[in-house]
């Protein structure tokens, strides 16, 4: 599920996510999203963190990093993050950082600490921002907390893989037309997008096809 996620985030952004930063050494950039999972329309989201690292070096030499925020204390550590390279730009990633149950991620600062395989090391401070009204809205709720959001739809075979993400063609009025592009697809998630990619609201998902 994670691999559909970050080919979600891709997506969506086409490398937009990611904000420029000076930097003296290997990290150009680093930029948070937080995603609200609803699981259905009455249920309260789950939560987690993406970050996504911008460097430099030779990304295949990356070997962890770590964020830390002071105001909460917590720290995640990432081994052996996810990496990717694409239009002459290299990253690392994390799609899945949580917190314990019942706490939330804080909003404001944070500092991440980049290390490659041959030991050297850059660090970088990002933001992370959203709405926390958020954490005690369903799925119902949250559109009228969220303003000025792009509506994307994600369809995903049986199987949980994604076979498209973006804005809904003009030609799919149903589901029926969804199938007819895309014959494999057995679900469907709405997802609310804010400015600046901070946040990604993913709405329950919904079969395309009633079973009989």
């Amino acid at each position: 599920m994670l691999h559909s996620v970050f080919f979600c985030f891709i997506a969506l952004f086409s490398f937009s996510l990611f904000s420029c930063a000076e930097s003296e050494a290997d990290v150009v950039s680093a930029s948070a999203t937080a995603v609200f999972d609803y699981s259905d329309s009455e249920s309260l989201p789950s939560v987690r963190l993406a970050v996504f690292v911008q460097v430099t070096s030779d990304i295949q030499r990356a070997d962890n990093f770590t964020i830390s925020n002071t105001e909460s204390g917590y720290t995640w550590s990432v081994a052996k993050p996810g990496i990717f390279t694409g239009l002459n730009k290299s990253y690392a990633y994390s799609l899945n950082l949580n917190v314990p149950e019942g706490d939330s991620f804080p909003t404001g600062e944070y500092m991440l600490l980049y290390k490659d395989a041959a030991g050297s090391e850059d660090s970088i401070r990002f933001s992370v921002n959203y709405d926390k009204e958020l954490l005690s809205a369903n799925s119902t709720a949250c559109k009228k907390i969220l303003s000025n959001v792009t509506e994307n739809v994600a369809v995903y075979d049986a199987s949980g893989e994604l076979l498209f993400m973006g804005k809904a063609k003009s030609s799919w009025k149903n589901n029926d037309a969804i199938l007819r592009d895309y014959k494999l697809a057995r679900t469907k998630r709405i997802c609310y997008v804010a400015p600046g990619n901070s946040i990604i609201c993913m709405m329950p998902a919904e079969k395309l096809k009633t079973e009989n």
